[in-house]
């Protein structure tokens, strides 16, 4: 492949960043990229936890709410396509203080909407930066380590996704109360806050990737290579969709999973609003396991292997855990919290978790298969893209409920992943690949 060879040789004419930044600082850098990331998806995840307060606030119905949902992952897309490509252009660092303001800002707003619609605007702006942080992010965290750990400190970036997730569910244990349907807008204004002081330690502390200061030169001389179109031209076409299609497939499932876990469980076990979260906990230490071990895995047995193990693990357990949730024993028709059952089905959510650890493969995979001119925009596109893809599903599950039955519904989510473990061995492996400034 044409764009491997480039980022892979390492030549006079090519300046290899790597190594410029001292341990010290690669790690601080991480650190910065994974507390931006924690509290994107605190801020990214939370709305899963208020559908049914929300619709109960504005007199609407689950669909209506879901269709907020579907405009924030819309938005994902746009702002990782465009907040990537500026990333290439004015440095990593800059759009990653950028993401986080509107993301912190966005969420803040959200808790004084007057109407469904002003809510649908300001999850959009936060659905803008959840995107454009995470383009930024990956192509940082991908230049500064060198090719042998880039996948173990991705996995360690996306830990932060579960540990946002995990932050998600105790802010809404702690802030929501079933006896007060408007507590949602006290759990956005507490969510809101971790993001200005993440804005504070990126401004101060975090450092611009070197691969893309030695690219700038590059850059001045053609201006061409940086274009937003540029992922579209035929020598990218075939990786650019390749990369599409396994991020829409992988998201499919993932954000069925993620919208509807909490209201799933409160219809199927008839749990209250503030104790679903409970669950949603298990899942997010299971996700943190499996992002790690993932890393681990990419950097034994390739990047393709990994994903297909994954993917594969996800088919098995989305309708094991589904189904397993419609076994649990009920008490006047409602779960008991009782050690057991806690347990049991917590067990079970945390190996569903697990197998979300193929998230830690798609920072590096992506960064290793496009040049530096256009990291940022190409693997922002093929990401976050994916997740307006996952819009088709979240869409269809209020239309299949009444038709087979929640479980079901939950349960057709499998069949994106078995799709997605053929289709990663269409784009080529990449592990060991040396990225530098070279085009």
């Amino acid at each position: 492949m044409k764009t491997l060879e480039a980022s892979s040789t390492a030549s006079a004419s090519l300046v290899d960043g790597v190594g410029q930044l001292s341990a010290n600082q690669r790690y601080v850098t991480l650190g910065g990229s994974w507390a931006a990331w924690l509290f994107d998806a605190l801020d990214a995840t939370i709305f899963g936890f208020v559908l049914l307060a929300v619709a109960k606030t504005f007199s609407v119905g689950l669909g209506d709410v879901v269709s907020t949902v579907a405009w924030f992952l819309l938005a994902t897309g746009i702002g990782g396509f465009f907040l990537g490509n500026i990333s290439d252009k004015i440095g990593r660092k800059k759009t990653m203080m950028l993401s986080v303001f509107v993301y912190g800002s966005g969420t803040l707003l959200c808790a004084f909407a007057d109407s469904l619609w002003q809510l649908n605007v300001f999850r959009f702006c936060v659905g803008i930066a959840v995107g454009g942080l995470w383009s930024a992010a990956a192509a940082l965290v991908s230049e500064i380590w060198p090719a042998a750990g880039r996948a173990k400190a991705f996995a360690v970036m996306q830990t932060g996704w579960s540990g946002g997730g995990l932050l998600a569910a105790i802010f809404a244990w702690s802030f929501l109360d079933g006896g007060n349907p408007e507590s949602w807008r006290t759990l956005f204004i507490y969510a809101s806050i971790p993001a200005y002081l993440t804005l504070v330690f990126i401004w101060l502390f975090v450092k611009e990737s070197p691969v893309w200061l030695a690219n700038r030169e590059f850059m001045r001389h053609h201006t061409d290579k940086g274009r937003l179109m540029e992922i579209f031209r035929p020598q990218y076409l075939k990786v650019t969709l390749l990369g599409l299609g396994i991020s829409v497939l992988g998201m499919y499932g993932y954000w069925i999973i993620t919208t509807f876990m909490p209201a799933y469980l409160q219809n199927i076990l008839n749990v209250h609003i503030d104790q679903a979260p409970v669950f949603v906990i298990w899942i997010g230490i299971g996700a943190t396991l499996g992002y790690l071990t993932y890393g681990y895995l990419a950097e034994s047995i390739g990047r393709r292997l990994s994903f297909a193990v994954f993917f594969s693990g996800m088919a098995i357990m989305v309708p094991v855990f589904a189904y397993s949730a419609t076994l649990m024993p009920l008490t006047d028709g409602k779960l008991l919290f009782t050690p057991q059952n806690v347990i049991t089905l917590g067990s079970l959510a945390a190996l569903l978790g697990f197998f979300t650890g193929y998230f830690s493969g798609f920072g590096a995979w992506y960064s290793e298969l496009f040049p530096t001119s256009i990291r940022s925009t190409a693997s922002g596109f093929c990401f976050n893209f994916g997740r307006v893809g996952a819009i088709a599903g979240i869409k269809l599950v209020p239309v299949l409920i009444p038709l087979i039955g929640f479980t079901a519904t939950i349960s057709l989510a499998s069949v994106s992943y078995v799709i997605a473990a053929v289709m990663v061995f269409t784009l080529q492996e990449t592990k060991g690949v040396q990225l530098t400034s070279g085009n």
